[in-house]
């Protein structure tokens, strides 16, 4: 067996462990990696007993469990750091927590800065999004630092690494296009959140819907085109106070629970310019009942048409129109496991195998994305007090 590669997981919730809610399942992209390699040297959560019931079922899964038989707990990065220096140093840090402990300089929401502390080289991989601080500079702050210590970095926007996506960027690359102009949309099951996800509900828990969660299509639209023009954005929404944004099936007690400066858009409407002139747009809405979300991807360009459907779902399709042809070539890509993609790239660069061209989602490029999606906020919430806010509500 090759030498051990040891883990340091921030996290015992469903972005590390999985849930039934979704995909996210980074422990088990890692046991599928290094298989008996793996050695998760720390479990860090302030919970201890719900760190301990996750090492109780991997530790009897007879498959897995040689990763976790050494694994400590620790309730904080400066536990972990002052017990696991020398032979059990990690190789790599999951940044698994919720999004207010990153991504900034300021004690208590320093994870990536007070790990270097204590590991000075170790990998970084951090969830989206990297932070949920409006302070662009504390954020820039955090990135400069980063690379200025030599870490290598990625963050968890998966959706670059599908072989859909892929495809689409080397035909862009390969027939030397222009793109003209991108449409995304983001529409979400409402009911599938209104159970358990208060914090969803709440701008002041979480940075609010597109900064969470339309921030993977907003990511995965940069992937493909030049620079966004940041002052260019506007925004439309229909927020609560809204005929329109009244919901039909609302379980969750939204008056009761979140204040109404506090309660997020229902649909967010968003146009932008890129610097090569090129449009874009965005509509992100809570309004579906069953299901999850739906989610597509529109890109035009000279002669050239790409829509990515269902990225997140098990088997995405591309439709192509290109030159001489008068209709969309489908091709659905099965057995496409972008969350192992993501860990697999940075697991090879850590180990030397690969360069860090292979990490398409470094921190200081996700740091762009952030700005972009604070940009189409911020501009929604400047549209919405123009005309009145909260004081409008019937």
């Amino acid at each position: 067996m090759s030498s051990r590669f040891n883990v340091l997981l921030l996290g015992a919730g469903p972005i590390n462990f999985g849930s039934t809610e979704g995909p996210w399942n980074h422990s088990k992209r890692l046991e599928q990696k290094l298989g008996e390699r793996l050695n998760v040297v720390g479990l860090i959560d302030l919970n201890t007993e719900r760190a301990n019931n996750v090492l109780t079922i991997k530790r009897a899964d007879a498959n897995v469990k040689t990763g976790y038989e050494h694994t400590k707990v620790f309730t904080s990065i400066k536990e972990a750091g002052e017990n696991l220096k020398g032979i059990d140093t990690p190789h790599l840090a999951v940044l698994g927590f919720q999004a207010n402990c990153r991504g900034s300089t300021k004690p208590g929401h320093d994870n990536e800065l007070e790990l270097i502390q204590y590991f000075p080289k170790i990998g970084l991989f951090i969830e989206k999004p990297i932070s949920d601080v409006e302070d662009f500079s504390d954020v820039e702050a955090v990135g400069k630092k980063l690379k200025e210590n030599g870490n290598v970095t990625s963050v968890g926007y998966m959706l670059r690494y599908l072989k859909a996506a892929q495809e689409i960027k080397r035909l862009i690359d390969e027939n030397n296009l222009t793109v003209m102009h991108t449409q995304a949309s983001y529409l979400f099951a409402y009911d599938f959140a209104a159970k358990d996800f208060y914090g969803y509900w709440s701008k002041s828990r979480e940075p609010g819907p597109i900064v969470t969660q339309a921030t993977h299509i907003c990511d995965l639209t940069r992937f493909f085109t030049p620079p966004i023009i940041l002052d260019s954005v506007h925004t439309n929404t229909v927020e609560h106070t809204d005929k329109a944004g009244e919901l039909s099936i609302f379980q969750f007690n939204e008056k009761g629970l979140v204040k109404p400066e506090d309660r997020i858009p229902r649909v967010t409407s968003a146009t932008w310019r890129y610097e090569s002139g090129a449009t874009g747009s965005l509509v992100h809405a809570v309004c579906l009942h069953e299901g999850d979300y739906d989610c597509e991807l529109l890109i035009v360009a000279d002669g050239w048409k790409f829509r990515l459907v269902d990225p997140y779902g098990i088997s995405p399709k591309l439709y192509v129109r290109k030159p001489g042809d008068l209709e969309e070539v489908r091709t659905i890509f099965t057995n496409d496991d972008c969350y192992y993609s993501e860990i697999e790239a940075m697991i090879d660069v850590i180990d030397g195998k690969s360069d860090k061209s292979v990490i398409l989602s470094p921190y200081e490029d996700s740091i762009k994305t952030y700005e972009f999606t604070w940009a189409i906020r911020l501009a929604g919430e400047k549209n919405y007090n123009a005309r009145g806010g909260i004081n409008g509500e019937q």
